[in-house]
């Protein structure tokens, strides 16, 4: 509130005439006389206005006097209403800003039309694979992942849906033959296969990333005690679903294939909706290698021209190939070779896709016969810690591995103790004895 003026109040300007006459120089009485009338009739002019308009004159008085006053008021005025302004547009701005009730914003430089500012949506990162969606384009984040054995004998190939798995283990499982066991979050096939049984160690994987589902026909005896008593959330004997189909004219055992979606509704009906957080690995941005020009390019980036392969137990219908793709920074994946010695691509049955990753990894972990298995059934050490090898970026760097215990995730780390850093996107992990650490070549 603005102080009262301290001022005295302006005195009258007006000045009362002095009558008393002037002895004029140089006039006579009747000129000095005839003045004093002439200047008596001015008078009684001036007091007749006085008396007619004399509130007038008082006020007309006041006024000037005001103004006079405000004169001097004016500054403190303009610092007030510059307060105000700057309050208002100040409040404007967190109104339209941090509150959300401006649509858009009129540029002075445009033709008026309002330049409307989209709201960000919240992003979200698959756990499995680090890559980034928006929450509307997830729906899935909060399922738990599905997982599938899945056949690799040589009359099984090629498979259906692996192509979009975020993440594939391949292990032995008998005679130096692999099985896969995809595991499906961000895309959930309607055909995977073909299906076949399980054995413990794929469980301790299962476990690990988020107490996965799993999908099987059949199981080992060591199997069964595990999905009993540790438990397991098996679809296989939760009465998950499967036909059977075969145009290639093999083996019953290579021609079941289920609907992952169809699994995806039965878990829910069992009570499985949701998932158990698990840690996810850290992720960074492509950086691939550079490559140099002509036929030094073998040099900078050694993948190019020597593929990585894989011979779990020995070189065949079970060696698994990668090469590197410079183009999209990633690896192409072929298995076992053809007539000619040519490495196969190991493509979709549906789609003719070749399956092709972001991460490589070769865990070397300890292979074990179980005793008294009429079947030759094996055993591998996936809790403590190891070595291996990832490739990604076109290179290759020499890791350890740790899983502390059967429901913990297994981590990577640089051989200066730093957890690993993947590349966003697909991983292939194969699972290598450690007694055949040197077949694998790169």
């Amino acid at each position: 509130m603005a102080k009262k003026s301290s001022q005295n109040p302006p005195e009258n300007l007006e000045k009362k005439a002095k009558d008393s006459p002037e002895k004029a120089p140089g006039k006579n009485a009747q000129e000095v006389n005839k003045d004093l009338e002439v200047k008596s009739s001015f008078k009684s002019f001036g007091n007749d206005a006085t008396k007619k308009g004399g509130k007038n004159a008082k006020k007309a008085s006041f006024t000037k006097a005001q103004s006079l006053g405000a004169k001097k008021k004016l500054p403190l005025i303009y610092i007030i209403l510059g307060v105000l302004i700057a309050g208002a547009l100040s409040l404007g701005l967190v109104y339209a800003f941090g509150f959300g009730g401006f649509s858009g914003i009129v540029s002075p430089l445009s033709d008026g039309t309002p330049i409307t500012t989209e709201p960000q949506e919240e992003m979200v990162a698959n756990p499995l694979t680090g890559e980034k969606y928006s929450k509307s384009e997830a729906p899935w984040i909060n399922d738990r992942p599905l997982a599938v054995m899945v056949n690799n004998y040589i009359d099984a190939r090629p498979q259906s849906g692996l192509v979009d798995a975020d993440l594939v283990y391949e292990i032995v499982a008998e005679g130096g033959i692999t099985r896969f066991i995809p595991f499906f979050l961000s895309k959930t096939p309607e055909k995977i296969g073909p299906v076949r049984s399980t054995r413990d160690y794929y469980l301790v994987l299962v476990k690990e990333l988020g107490d996965a589902m799993i999908m099987h026909i059949g199981w080992s005896p060591q199997a069964l005690e595990a999905i009993e008593t540790w438990p397991v959330r098996s679809l296989g004997r939760g009465g998950g679903s499967f036909w059977r189909e075969n145009p290639r004219n093999v083996a019953t055992e290579h021609t079941a294939y289920v609907n992952g979606k169809d699994l995806r509704e039965l878990g829910d009906e069992l009570g499985w909706e949701g998932t158990r957080e698990f840690p996810a690995w850290q992720f960074k941005d492509d950086s691939p290698t550079p490559l140099a020009e002509g036929p030094d390019s073998c040099e900078t980036v050694a993948a190019l021209c020597d593929p990585l392969t894989i011979d779990f137990w020995y070189e065949g219908d079970y060696s698994a190939i990668f090469k590197y793709n410079p183009d999209n920074n990633s690896y192409l994946r072929f298995t076992g070779y053809d007539a000619n010695g040519d490495p196969i691509p190991h493509e979709d049955q549906d789609t003719g896709e070749q399956i092709e990753v972001k991460n490589v990894i070769v865990q070397f972990a300890d292979e074990s016969a179980i005793e008294g298995d009429t079947k030759n059934r094996l055993s591998y050490a996936l809790v403590g810690s190891g070595t291996g090898l990832v490739f990604l970026d076109g290179t290759v760097e020499e890791v350890t591995w740790s899983k502390a215990e059967r429901d913990a995730r297994t981590m990577f780390y640089d051989l200066n103790g730093e957890e690993m850093q993947f590349n966003r996107g697909q991983f292939w992990i194969s699972i290598v004895p450690t007694r055949n650490e040197s077949q694998v070549k790169y």
